[in-house]
Parts: structure tokens; sequence; C-alpha cells
């Protein structure tokens, strides 16, 4: 019986393979049904399988080399110091195995004017029909599907009808976003399923009391500041120091949610409140004004948000790192949440630890 059972499921996991890989041009998400027999993906946060021609990822010239400046090399954010917003394998659509094709992050990428064996193979990708269907839709660009051949996985195909045409695509910052913001949305996501599991009870029962909010922090932070309508939370470690704030503030105006006045008042609270030297009041946190902050839209808890990204330091910088926020009304509109993680870890690489925040913030909920 035990037996049957595997080679049933075996069967089954061999013709939802292949179904998949031949109709991968279907954006969204894979059934429960066909999801239940996947195993899960493979890697790290961040990691990505990049199938491409090597023919076209050539460092110095190809459309690849553009690929990577443009999008996969580039930092997510402001961080201190540069880091890709992806750690990218390169791999020959041949070369495309069944363990590949279980990590979490996969970017398909080719343009229909190649003639290469290689090219031939991924165009076998997108199933019968689709490549002419797709050369008539002059805007689209890309798809994505999620779950395709593992659970917690995004897979993406990238395609335009020749290598001109794809270099504009990727000149255009907008589009740069629409193709890495997918694999960073589930990648949050896939980190919120574990934050769930070993968030700390207290530090969330804490929040509840005194703010009337809950969100789901890993265990560690303590209570550094706790003002009517501010709470200061601090996670120092021995190698960095991690830090949660949230505010409230009467929403008075729109302009509150301007990306210069965001920063304004967030200057504002920081030296009120944020100091870098427990003993010296005067050593308090500003932004860092040398390096432009990042904005865009986005949600939290249902309400659309601001996104600000950028740099802090203290004033007498002694220290510094980056911050990541997010700007919104409470329920009733009649009050503006500002909640801020900030991160001091001198000599490390900090894009992971800048999602572990994001991760973290976006768990905010309004206790009604």
């Amino acid at each position: 019986m035990i037996k049957s059972k595997t080679i049933l499921r075996n069967l089954v996991l061999f013709s939802l393979s292949f179904f998949m890989f031949s109709c991968l041009s279907k954006e969204g998400a894979t059934s429960d049904l066909e999801k239940s027999y996947l195993p899960s993906a493979k890697g790290k946060p961040g990691e990505m399988v990049l199938v491409m021609d090597s023919v076209q990822w050539k460092p110095q010239d190809g459309v690849g080399a553009d690929l990577y400046k443009l999008v996969l090399g580039k930092s997510r954010g402001v961080l201190p110091q540069p880091e890709p917003q992806f750690t990218v394998t390169q791999v020959m659509p041949s070369g495309f195995t069944s363990i590949l094709r279980q990590a979490r992050n996969v970017l398909i990428v080719t343009t229909f004017d190649q003639n290469t064996r290689e090219s031939a193979v991924l165009r076998s990708f997108f199933g019968k029909g689709v490549i002419e269907k797709l050369r008539k839709e002059q805007d689209k660009f890309h798809f994505i599907k999620y779950d395709a051949w593992a659970q917690g996985q995004t897979v993406e195909l990238l395609f335009a009808k020749d290598e001109a045409t794809l270099r504009e695509i990727l000149k255009d910052p907008e589009k740069q976003r629409m193709i890495a913001e997918p694999f960073h949305t589930l990648e949050t996501k896939n980190l919120q399923k574990a934050i769930n599991k070993t968030y700390s009870r207290v530090t969330d029962k804490f929040l509840r009391k005194n703010m009337n909010v809950s969100m789901k922090l890993l265990d560690g932070y303590k209570v550094a500041q706790n003002d009517e309508n501010f709470i200061w939370l601090r996670h120092p470690e021995q190698s960095f120091d991690k830090n949660i704030f949230i505010s409230k503030v009467p929403y008075t105006d729109q302009k509150q949610f301007d990306p210069a006045q965001i920063i304004i008042d967030r200057d504002l609270l920081a030296k009120q409140y944020l100091y870098g030297d427990p003993s010296n009041q005067n050593s308090f946190v500003v932004t860092e004004k040398l390096v432009p902050v990042e904005s865009h839209k986005t949600k939290i808890d249902g309400r659309l948000a601001v996104e600000t990204r950028g740099l802090w330091k203290t004033n007498n910088i002694t220290m510094g790192g980056p911050f990541v926020s997010y700007t919104f009304t409470d329920k009733s509109g009649a009050n503006l949440y500002y909640v801020e993680g900030f991160i001091f870890a001198p000599g490390m690489d900090k894009r992971e630890l800048v999602r572990e925040m994001e991760a973290q913030l976006k768990t905010f909920k309004e206790i009604d």
C-alpha cells in the first residue's frame, strides 16, 4: 500500500511538473490541490536562480549586464554600502534541472529574436502559441507565477521581442521595480510565516496595552521609551542594534504624507525621543541629508501608506545605518501613525536585516 501511494505521488508530481513547465505563462498562484504535492522552496532569502542564455548573459555588453546593473545587482532602498538586492546564480536553460526548479526565486529571461539552441529551450517554457500572442501585446513584458515548482516560490518570465526592446524596458525605473518587487513581496510573506511562529507574545501584549496596536516582533526587544503616543523598542546585540518605534499624532493635513514633510516630522520625533547615547541627551538621531530618501506607496493594515527608506545618523556622527518606515492613518482617519525600524550594524551586510524589519513592521494592526 505504501509503495503504491509513493508511485502515485511521483506520477502526480511528474504530471504537475510537466504541466507547469509548459504553462508558466499563466499568471497567478497555483491551485491548493497542485500546491499540496509540491516540495518547499529551497534557498536563503534574496537568493535567485536566473535562467538565461549565456549569449545574452555577457558581463560586459550583453543585455544580461543591463539586467544586473539596473535591477538585480542594484540595492533595494537606501543602504550605507551598495548591496545587490539579489544574490544571483545564472544557469543555462538546458541546465535548469529539477533541483534548481525548487529555488525560492526564479527569473527566466529571453528575447524572441534569438536563434540559439538555448533560446529554443527558453521559448519552450512559454507554451504553444503564447509567443505569437505576446508579440501582439506590446505592453506585456513579464508574467508572475507563484508556487510553480515549489511552495513559497516566485517564478517570473521576463521577455521582449528583441534585445533593443528589453534594454528600453530595463531603463524604466517603474518597470525595474515591477520586475523586482514580486520576489520581495513573497520573501516578506515567507518571513512573516516564520515570525508568526516565534514572535514575542510579551511585546505584543505590551503594545496592545499601551497603544492599542498589535505587532509581531521577534523576541529580544526591550522598552527604551514609553511616552504618551510614542513607544521605542530596542534590541541590542553585541554586533548590531535593532530598533523599532511607533508614533501617533493627529492627522490634520494631506501634506503629512508628502515625503519631504515625513522626514521633517521624523527628525522632530527623533530629536525629542531617540538618543544615540543614553547618558548624552544631545546625541540624538537625524536623517542623513546627503543621500536622498526613497518613497513608495504601499499598504499597512489594509490602508494606504507611504514607505520611506533612507539613512540615519546621530548628530555627532558617532553612529548610523539604514531605516525603513511607514506612514498611514488610523481606522478613524483622525490620527496618523508613523512606524519605523532602524539598524546599527557596523561592518555587517544589512540587506536581510532591513528585510526582517520590513516583515515585522508590516504585521502592524490597530486593535478595535
